[in-house]
This record gives C-alpha cells, sequence and structure tokens, in this order.
C-alpha cells in the first residue's frame, strides 16, 4: 500500500514536495485556500483541494481517510500553521511536519503538536556551507537540529586500516553507516573487520560538533 501524505500549503515548496512525493509514488492530497493553485496541481497529485484549513471541520473532513503523514508548507501565515497543525493533531494525524522561518515560531508550532519543525531555506544552507567549507565533504543532510549525515572521501589517515582499528563511534561518537569503493561497490552497515581503502566514500552520522571535529583529524 502506498503512503498516503497530506500537503497543506502550496506556495513553491509545497508544490515542490507534492510534485515530487507523487513522482515518487506517495498518495499525496494538497490543497491551499487559492483555488488556483490548487487547480495547477490537480494533474499532477492524486487530488489538489481548495480549503480553509483554519476551519477545523475542513480538516476533519480531509482526515476522514487517514494519512501517514502531514506537512504544513505555510510559514508566511504563523495563525493558519499554528490551527492546522492543532487541527491535524486533533485529528490523530500520526506525523505532522510544520514549516518556519525562525526559532520563535518553531518553538510555538512545537508546543502546538508539531512532530517535526523544519526550514527549506536554513537546512539547504547548512549543506550548502558544508561543501563550501569542506572540498572533501560530498554531501550533507541535516537530519535534526544538531545532527546530520556526511558522505565524504576516507582521510589518508583512515586508508589501509579496518573499522575496528580506527575505532570510530569509541573516539569520535560517530557510525559508519556504508562504504563506496572506488569501484562502485556499496557494503551497507560494514562490518567491524572492514578495511577502507584509498578512494573509498564514507557515510557517517553523528552530531554536527562530532562530525566537524573528525573532519578536521
Amino acid at each position: 500500500m502506498n503512503k498516503r501524505c497530506l500537503v497543506i500549503g502550496l506556495g513553491e515548496f509545497g508544490r515542490t514536495l507534492a510534485m515530487e512525493l507523487a513522482r515518487l509514488d506517495v498518495e499525496v492530497v494538497a490543497v491551499d485556500i487559492s483555488d488556483k493553485r490548487a487547480q495547477e496541481l490537480r494533474d499532477h497529485v492524486s487530488s489538489a483541494l481548495a480549503t480553509d484549513v483554519r476551519d477545523p471541520e475542513a480538516i476533519a473532513e480531509l482526515c476522514s481517510n487517514r494519512f501517514d503523514l502531514a506537512v504544513v508548507a505555510m510559514a508566511g501565515s504563523l495563525e493558519a500553521s499554528i490551527l492546522a497543525t492543532m487541527h491535524l493533531k486533533q485529528q490523530h494525524v500520526d506525523e505532522v511536519w510544520a514549516e518556519a522561518n525562525d526559532a520563535s515560531r518553531a518553538e510555538v508550532l512545537r508546543r502546538v503538536g508539531a512532530d517535526r519543525v523544519f526550514s527549506p531555506e536554513r537546512d539547504y544552507a547548512r549543506r550548502f556551507a558544508q561543501r563550501v567549507a569542506r572540498q572533501d565533504l560530498a554531501e550533507f543532510i541535516p537530519i535534526a537540529d544538531g545532527y546530520g549525515v556526511v558522505e565524504m572521501a576516507a582521510p589518508d589517515w583512515m586508508t589501509g586500516k579496518t573499522l575496528i582499528q580506527l575505532e570510530l563511534r569509541q573516539t569520535h561518537n560517530v557510525a559508519v553507516v556504508s562504504i563506496r569503493s572506488a569501484g562502485g561497490e556499496v557494503t551497507v552497515v560494514p562490518a567491524a573487520g572492514k578495511e577502507i581503502l584509498e578512494g573509498d566514500i564514507l557515510v557517517l552520522v553523528g552530531s554536527d560538533e562530532d562530525l566537524a571535529h573528525l573532519r578536521e583529524k
């Protein structure tokens, strides 16, 4: 059974998210107060509706069918974001993610029930800054405040050693999720005896601080 996602707010981010989820075979119901915005998506998602999500009855009607996730993408309207988030949690939607463009709004949305608060611009800026600052860093993906996943080229001091010899978890508090060899072979959750070779790309998870310390070693 495909996942079902409710996307509320069809600005640039919400529209792009809804279309990309639909492309990935997620059943998407897209909602905006603007009928024009909803109409523009009707050929691209499972359903696109124009409704006022500040109305609890409107949310109740939307949630008459179960959603795995609801994304409230209305950072420009704090009132609408708060009310939509509250109404969604009252309808027992398991996961509600809400967009916020500053820390104070993020805290308010958490207090009214948002399971996750995100900022597309901030998260992209963090990823971009990491790429600019470190040439050996292939990718950085934030997974929570203060934590992330990095993809980086194995430095010289790692090559020729096994994971058990490196003791990355014990000495740096980071975990190796996967290793991609220069030839393209991928090892997911590598064993402790896996040797790091020249040209390997490592995927690591940990706190931003611990990952930074590791890259500076």
